[in-house]
């Protein structure tokens, strides 16, 4: 059976008259027509079927969809309530701060954008009818102002006072929790002094040259949304928020009890001090050159784990006394990591070769100038072999008359068998089974979404940041970080229904939702027909779900 559809280039919907068929044991889209903008639909569909003049019409299309979803999940938290009883009370253009801060969590959910571009966004969804606002309200300026004023004191507020009403609609248990950071990189100006938080650091982005502010985020696997967040300078590193974190931690999260939680994070946060100062459980890893002794098990005493989806791990488990504390150890050998370390070792070696070839054949140049004693020689010679494993495998002879050397291969395969896909998990959780040490260890990969949603361009994304101030900057995070937390219960409630779908995916359905308004241009009552456009199964089964909410 034919139907419409709908595809957006450069922000414009065009329609195609499609057909399913099954090719190649694959459910494919085939066009059968090309229609045109929604102009051309209109002409198409009012003109062909009501028989009457196409001049006498207007119709003029709306996106329909997200607006009427966010709207629902907003409403089922009471969101703007709790903004507005958390944060500063402001009404502008007889908007709410509540409302206002909602819209902009909205707009970077589904459309992202800087604040001058919200009102051509605003003005082509139904928000404005739904909220009964005049678009000439959504100015810049207007958000501006609404975002003014709020602190670091009110943003905890809110954040915990939403994040609690999101608890108490999915119950989750706080037993294991994973802890993460991350960066954002900013177009701040160097010399502008009006912000302490944008700081030049080591961007994950590799956008060294810019600075950047940094987040830190918890989170339980089975909820998937960040429970709180801390914002802070981008010159800090892990080690140093960490203890700032978990005192944090111990403030705000609903219920503490350190004696019940274990805390999951990466080795970047361990230090002596940090690993002590722990009053909950923890799985973490940890670095091995701290452990070397443990490079020396051989590969025959690890044992095949088999974890949650018949997924297979090699693993070896001891015990050891780590900075005074007795440690379950378990190493674990990764294969996408030995196959990096050995990626890099080929590329260390290559270099370190051409760079020897080119000393000998200046050696060999009687034109050449560099000094040919044998300590010169030997100290060029060091700083060649300077990367990681080279002095190990290239056997070098120097004399005057030039360099003899060649790569010991056993050498190379003897260093590769003994450090490379090692990695090494710590636990104070001795009576836990090796499984379930590195099944909560792998969690993590919760907070990871989370991350790779933020970084998104499409949806979500935290940057740009059109901010310059900490303020500002501040209270920017945190409707982002809503935006993405509304969106993760809008997955969450479509899983509840058998719905299995991705962020992405989820939105430019909703996206696709779009009402047509209908109305004869020679009306005097100005009554307008409100129609829902042809919609894919998906869209039906998300628009069921909305209407449920």
């Amino acid at each position: 059976m034919a139907y419409l559809i709908s595809k957006k280039v450069k922000g414009r919907h065009y329609w195609y008259i499609v057909e399913s068929k099954r090719i190649d044991g694959k459910v494919t889209q085939v066009v059968l027509e090309y229609i045109g903008n929604q102009k051309k639909l209109s002409e198409r569909l009012l003109g062909a079927s009501s028989g009457r003049e196409l001049d006498n019409i207007i119709v003029k299309s709306y996106s329909h969809g997200p607006a009427t979803a966010f709207l629902k999940i907003f409403q089922m938290l009471g969101v703007p309530e709790i903004l507005n009883s958390c944060l500063p009370p402001r009404t502008r253009n007889s908007v709410t701060r509540g409302c206002s801060l909602m819209l902009a969590a909205i707009h970077r959910a589904v459309d992202p954008g800087s604040k001058n571009e919200f009102r051509s966004w605003f003005e082509q969804t139904t928000l404005p009818s739904q909220l009964n606002i005049k678009n000439q309200a959504m100015t810049s300026q207007h958000f501006w102002d609404q975002m003014d004023e709020i602190t670091e004191e009110n943003l905890r507020d809110a954040e915990d006072a939403i994040i609690a009403k999101v608890l108490e609609k999915y119950p989750t248990s706080m037993e294991r929790l994973a802890l993460d950071y991350t960066n954002y990189f900013t177009y701040i100006s160097t010399g502008n002094d009006a912000c302490t938080l944008a700081q030049r650091g080591k961007n994950k982005q590799k956008r060294h040259d810019l600075r950047q502010c940094s987040l830190a985020i918890v989170t339980a696997k089975d909820l998937g949304i960040p429970l709180f967040s801390h914002v802070y300078e981008g010159n800090h590193n892990d080690q140093t928020e960490f203890g700032e974190y978990v005192q944090l931690l111990k403030e705000r999260l609903p219920n503490y009890d350190p004696q019940k939680i274990t805390l999951v994070f990466d080795g970047g946060s361990n230090t002596k001090k940090n690993l002590n100062s722990l009053e909950t459980h923890y799985i973490c890893a940890f670095s091995l050159t701290s452990c070397k002794e443990l490079y020396q098990i051989p590969l025959e005493s690890y044992e095949t784990i088999i974890l949650k989806k018949g997924k297979k791990e090699q693993a070896y488990r001891t015990e050891k006394t780590i900075w005074g504390k007795e440690c379950t150890c378990i190493l674990t050998l990764s294969p996408a990591l030995y196959a990096g370390q050995e990626r890099e070792l080929k590329q260390d070696r290559k270099k370190t070769l051409e760079e020897l070839k080119t000393l000998n054949e200046q050696i060999k140049n009687p034109k050449s100038r560099i000094k040919k004693t044998e300590e010169s020689l030997t100290k060029r010679v060091e700083k060649i072999l300077k990367r990681k494993h080279m002095r190990e495998i290239i056997q070098i002879q120097i004399t005057e008359a030039g360099l003899t050397y060649e790569a010991d291969v056993q050498k190379e395969a003897d260093i590769k068998k003994q450090y490379f896909g090692k990695k090494l998990h710590i636990t104070d959780h001795k009576d836990w089974s090796t499984e379930d040490i590195l099944e909560a260890y792998y969690e993590q990969d919760s907070i990871e979404k989370i991350f790779r949603s933020s970084k998104d361009p499409e949806h979500s994304p935290f940057q740009p940041i059109y901010h310059w101030t900490d303020q500002k900057i501040r209270t920017h995070i945190f409707i982002c970080l809503l935006g993405l937390t509304m969106t993760i219960v809008l997955q969450k409630e479509a899983e509840k229904r058998g719905i299995k779908i991705s962020q992405n995916r989820l939105l430019e359905e909703l996206i696709g939702i779009r009402e047509s308004w209908i109305k004869e241009d020679d009306s005097t009552t100005g009554k307008v027909v409100r129609k829902l456009e042809k919609m894919s199964d998906m869209q039906e089964k998300l628009w069921e779900m909305v209407q449920e909410l």
